[in-house]
């Protein structure tokens, strides 16, 4: 009798263990399973932080941030790119063509209709034609991040590069901006509206030595 109530004891403290191994197990596995999904939507949620801006046809890696923390840093770099790809102008048609193509895609009618009237009076014909440079050097780029769409006016220097002197020309131009779907070609997610020239003004020409 007593061997038999021994071996139920035993019974019954095999059970017990076994009790606590499966249950020890069962609370691991949910540890393990729980950590591989922390670290799984940790590593996405990173991953996807971070994006590649286009700079001067170059990928970037950068790390994104909230929505509109840079919004004003990317508004000016949008400007700057538009108006270095619309004025940098090298007396070579399928160069000016490539370029002005870029910068009308970041730009609505009013920039393409500055384009056309310069075309049309045979301006980047006669650069052409004549062996002439442009090149243009920003100064500032005054943005109004307050209103929507945001204002924004540019000063800069123009230069016209012949082989025997250079013509420098003061030059203010004025837009706004609208927030648009981003795209390879427009990284920034911006598109320029009402661009104007408000001032194009000659400072003079010196001889090249």
């Amino acid at each position: 009798m007593d061997n038999l109530i021994k071996y139920f004891d035993n019974i019954e403290t095999s059970f017990r263990k076994m009790k606590v191994i499966t249950v020890t197990s069962v609370i691991a596995c949910v540890t393990v399973c729980i950590c591989s999904f922390a670290i799984a939507g940790w590593t996405i949620i990173e991953t996807g932080n971070q994006v590649f801006v286009i700079d001067k046809g170059s990928a970037v890696m950068a790390q994104r941030t909230e929505e509109d923390a840079n919004r004003d840093l990317e508004a000016t770099d949008h400007v700057t790119r538009f108006h270095e790809l619309m004025f940098n102008l090298s007396p070579n048609a399928e160069s000016i063509k490539r370029n002005t193509d870029k910068a009308l895609v970041m730009s609505d009618k009013s920039a393409y209709d500055y384009w056309s009237d310069l075309s049309e009076r045979g301006f980047y014909q006669r650069l052409v034609s004549a062996n002439v440079s442009q090149e243009i050097v920003i100064d500032s780029v005054k943005l109004d991040m307050n209103t929507y769409p945001y204002e924004a006016r540019t000063y800069g220097r123009l230069f016209m590069l012949r082989e025997s002197n250079i013509t420098a020309y003061q030059l203010e131009t004025t837009c706004r901006l609208v927030d648009v779907e981003r795209s390879p070609g427009n990284p920034h997610g911006m598109m320029i509206e009402k661009f104007r020239v408000t001032r194009n003004e000659n400072l003079g020409t010196r001889n090249r030595k």
